[in-house]
């Protein structure tokens, strides 16, 4: 094993940071994605708090492809933690989908970041009005390999709608999505994300667009189908020239960590928010202790 015994501390939007014993040359590497970008910069805070205010502990930030990859270098006990989001979190934890055959309770929770949110982008005059409106049309879904194209691909075909039968679908990432859109070569793009997400700003700031709402009854069915996803709206001014909610769903950003590091390392304070999968016990423990509100019932709820 990679790591001997710490107690960590952490901050991280909001979250406070406490310390105590721990053995030297202690090494925490944490999953993120491309060096750059937001996950990235998150895990690069971590990191730099953790190494500031702890003596003897060596954390990392990962430039990584992303929170698919994160999780399976997770599994393949290449990183001790990772960005990630609630649903790959929940598949991941319990086994299922694309993690089907691998031993199920490996990856559990540590904190939940940013809620991502469901967005649905078209020119302002456009005659598209709905999701299913969007059938012989050509839509942005998202790189491969990327949580947002997998998402995009789920609300479509919830909708009724598949890819490359029911509509044309170009998978690619959200800056060259928004110059499509912009010059005209996709009707409508899809993307999961933490609002206020900059290239939507530059879109909004170059071309008159409109974010569709997504009707009650297909997020219904979305958080049927997978309870990683949760109802939540795109709030009223989020964007310029967007004076009402959107209304939309949402999955949690989480930093996720192994099983099997020892307790002290998270024993922390954070956020819980989002979370449908037991907390790792050393979260759990500094959760009960700091009498998080709602932290029972959340306990019971997920099986800690």
């Amino acid at each position: 094993m990679r790591y001997p015994r710490l107690a960590a501390a952490l901050a991280v939007t909001g979250s406070m940071f406490m310390s105590a014993q721990l053995q030297a040359d202690t090494y925490l590497s944490i999953g993120s994605n491309p060096v750059g970008n937001t996950a990235y910069q998150w895990a690069a805070g971590i990191s730099e708090v953790v190494n500031k205010n702890v003596e003897g502990v060596n954390a990392a930030a990962e430039g990584t492809k992303g929170y698919v990859a994160n999780v399976q270098l997770m599994l393949d006990g290449k990183v001790e933690a990772g960005f990630s989001n609630t649903k790959l979190a929940y598949e991941a934890h319990h086994a299922e989908g694309d993690y089907a055959g691998q031993k199920p309770g490996q990856i559990v929770g540590w904190m939940s970041i940013k809620p991502i949110i469901c967005h649905v982008i078209v020119m302002a005059d456009s005659d598209i009005n709905s999701v299913t409106d969007l059938k012989g049309k050509r839509v942005g879904m998202g790189q491969p390999g990327g949580t947002s194209m997998l998402d995009a691909d789920f609300l479509m075909r919830t909708a009724g709608l598949e890819p490359g039968k029911d509509f044309k679908d170009f998978r690619v990432k959200l800056p060259a999505m928004v110059d499509m859109l912009g010059d005209g070569q996709l009707d409508a793009l899809i993307w999961n994300g933490s609002p206020p997400m900059p290239p939507v700003i530059k879109l909004k700031s170059q071309h008159k667009v409109r974010i569709l709402d997504i009707p009650r009854d297909l997020s219904a069915k979305i958080r049927k189908a997978s309870p990683a996803y949760t109802e939540g709206d795109l709030p009223a001014n989020t964007y310029a020239d967007q004076p009402k909610d959107v209304m939309s769903y949402r999955l949690g950003n989480v930093l996720l960590i192994k099983s099997d590091v020892p307790e002290d390392i998270v024993y922390k304070d954070g956020i819980i928010n989002g979370f449908t999968i037991p907390l790792h016990p050393g979260a759990l423990r500094y959760y009960r202790e700091a009498g998080v509100p709602g932290i029972e019932e959340f306990a019971k709820r997920v099986g800690n």
